[in-house]
């Protein structure tokens, strides 16, 4: 964490000013996860899989994720290996916790109620509830 308590990749301006990560950056991440190490040619022929993509695109993105520390770089390879350097879970839940903050002003029982794709919104009780019963039952 910085001086102003955030993490760095939380403070971008670019595309995603509340969440800090674009979508391509999360695309990328999320193959970064999956293979734990691995090569710009390895996310590119991924991604190109889904979608049109230049190869010096994920080069590029990745080696900005590299600044905003979110994936490792070692360059001591031919190619340089790429390892995520925040677990997936902490980066979702710091991603979800600021959605939930500034688009529905704190309010978790309406963001449980979208996750849980409910007919209706729980109450807050219902919410506190269903926090109680998870904990009780899975002792998280």
């Amino acid at each position: 964490m910085e001086q102003s308590g955030r993490p760095k990749w939380m403070r971008s301006t670019k595309g995603a000013p509340f969440t800090g990560i674009g979508s391509l950056e999360a695309d990328i991440l999320a193959v970064a996860w999956n293979y734990d190490q691995t090569t710009v040619r390895q996310v590119y022929e991924t991604l190109r899989e889904r979608r049109q993509i230049a190869y010096t695109t994920v080069m590029t993105v990745m080696n900005n994720l590299v600044k905003k520390h979110l994936l490792l770089q070692d360059k001591s390879h031919i190619a340089y290996v790429y390892t995520p350097a925040i677990p997936g879970r902490e980066v979702v839940q710091t991603v979800l916790e600021s959605v939930v903050d500034h688009l529905l002003t704190g309010q978790y029982n309406v963001a449980v109620s979208q996750l849980l794709k409910l007919e209706r919104e729980l109450t807050p009780d219902e919410t506190a509830e269903l926090r109680a019963w998870v904990r009780e039952r899975f002792g998280a």
